[in-house]
């Protein structure tokens, strides 16, 4: 009987030590979900990109230079400070997009696409594109702007 026993104990401990098919299923899927939502991100991230450049693009078509530089400055800034809030909502619950990119400095913190050093430089083309002094030199900044943007969408 004591052996019978001993056996039965055995076993059950044995099946104990695997974790249930059910629950493993059911962290695959929440994995793959998270891993999804990272992808879902920075195609949102691009949306709001692509929709700052081809805003800033038609300011420049139409001549509302102003209006033109801003929509420069939010493709830079990875949008306008709604888009900020959100972005610090993400970072205080730990959410970190590219936080070896953060460590390193090669992103800003909580930025999705625009690395810091292109942040820099498409500020600093719209701070010459706002100070040009002809149309030649508006549209040397411009096409500096397009050939920026056009890069950091490119995957």
């Amino acid at each position: 009987m004591m052996r019978r026993f001993a056996m039965l104990l055995i076993a059950g401990v044995a099946l104990a030590q695997t974790t249930p098919k059910s629950m493993v299923e059911a962290y695959d899927a929440i994995a793959d979900t998270i891993l999804a939502t990272k992808q879902a991100e920075y195609s949102i991230v691009a949306a709001i990109l692509d929709g700052h450049f081809h805003g800033a693009q038609a300011y420049h078509n139409s001549g509302q230079f102003d209006k033109a530089a801003a929509e420069m400055a939010l493709f830079g800034t990875e949008g306008d400070n709604a888009i900020g809030g959100i972005r610090k909502k993400l970072l205080d619950g730990g959410h970190h997009h590219h936080s070896d990119g953060e460590a390193k400095g090669t992103y800003e913190p909580g930025f999705v696409i625009i690395k810091r050093e292109t942040k820099t430089a498409v500020l600093n083309t719209v701070a010459a594109y706002k100070q040009a002094k002809s149309a030649e030199d508006r549209e040397k900044a411009w096409k500096q702007f397009t050939e920026l943007a056009h890069a950091a969408l490119s995957p």
